[in-house]
């Protein structure tokens, strides 16, 4: 059988063919790719948004009352230790948003484990109307009795609502946020809490 080559035509039409066939595969893969990686963020966001929800509610609604609130922190008196419907700095939690760190992290008092009682109750101070939570907390903190832990991390944004002008009447809380993902900043979420039993301290009652 009398063979030829192929013509210089017919190469470039083969050429041009498995070059579009090529692209073609490549588009898919990269579909493919981005698929994958865009089901896997969102797993991670919808796990993310899980824990925080988890998190912030294990906070806010168990708490007597919302003490302090600004877009970026809540400040809530979680429980009456001292069972006198006084609030005192070691009952309190201050949540925050640090948009450098882009954590919620959460600040509470804790005495060392060497200080007698005496000691403990002359650093745990009782708050009134007219208490700076804000300032109480930087005293607190210059005394090297604050812990801080960190709640939420890869947070791109966060703002807190409450459901009333003066803090110690809210019984809500609303809370709108994003996260940093790997695809980028994702979607504004809202998680909304609500306080159990609203009991504010007696001098605010």
């Amino acid at each position: 059988m009398n063979r030829r080559g192929l013509s210089l035509l017919e190469m470039l039409l083969a050429i041009g063919i498995t070059s579009i066939i090529g692209a073609a595969i490549a588009s898919m893969m990269a579909a493919a790719t981005n698929s994958l990686s865009s089901k896997d963020d969102g797993r991670k966001s919808a796990i993310r948004l899980a824990t925080t929800q988890v998190r912030l509610g294990a906070y806010i609604a168990p708490s007597r009352c919302i003490l302090d609130k600004s877009n970026t922190h809540l400040t809530l008196w979680l429980e009456d230790s001292r069972e006198n419907n006084t609030v005192h700095a070691s009952e309190i939690r201050w949540l925050s948003f640090d948009e450098n760190q882009k954590t919620i992290t959460v600040e509470f008092v804790d005495f060392p484990d060497d200080w007698s009682q005496s000691m403990i109750d002359t650093a745990d101070v009782a708050c009134t109307p007219a208490t700076n939570f804000e300032a109480l907390l930087e005293g607190l903190r210059a005394d090297d009795i604050v812990e801080s832990v960190p709640l939420i991390d890869s947070m791109e944004s966060c703002n807190f609502w409450i459901n009333e002008n003066e803090s110690i009447d809210a019984t809500h809380v609303c809370v709108r946020f994003s996260f940093s993902s790997e695809l980028g900043i994702t979607n504004d979420s809202i998680i909304d809490e609500t306080i159990r039993i609203h009991q504010p301290p007696t001098e605010q009652q």
